[in-house]
């Protein structure tokens, strides 16, 4: 089984953590919205991948986003209630908070700075 293959199928938080990881090191997030239009006030979910591949087997009818990982931070900073759907697959995802994945991924990037 391949990577694309073995992380699609793999259960949610273990792409969860491999999000994480993967952010923290390329210093890329993925999102299914362009980050200069996204409105800040809106309550609808953010979907994001940690590489484009994964986010075009998902987002097949849209464009994927790519965004550098501390000015995706500072995204989740001005809206920390905001829900994000990490590494959807098309079947799950884990649905967690802009401030805890914040947290994570700061967690992350401190370990490899």
């Amino acid at each position: 089984m391949n990577k694309f293959e073995g992380l699609m199928n793999a259960h949610p938080r273990k792409r969860y953590k491999s999000f994480v990881t993967t952010v923290a090191d390329t210093e890329m997030v993925w999102l299914d919205c362009d980050p200069n239009q996204l409105v800040l006030t809106e309550q609808c979910p953010i979907s994001v991948w940690p590489e484009e591949m994964f986010a075009s087997a998902v987002c097949s009818d849209k464009a994927a986003f790519s965004i550098e990982v501390h000015e995706f931070c500072e995204l989740l900073m001005a809206c920390p209630s905001r829900s994000i759907h990490v590494f959807p697959n098309g079947t799950d995802h884990v649905d967690t908070t802009a401030d805890a994945l914040l947290a994570d991924i700061e967690e992350e990037l401190d370990l490899l700075e």
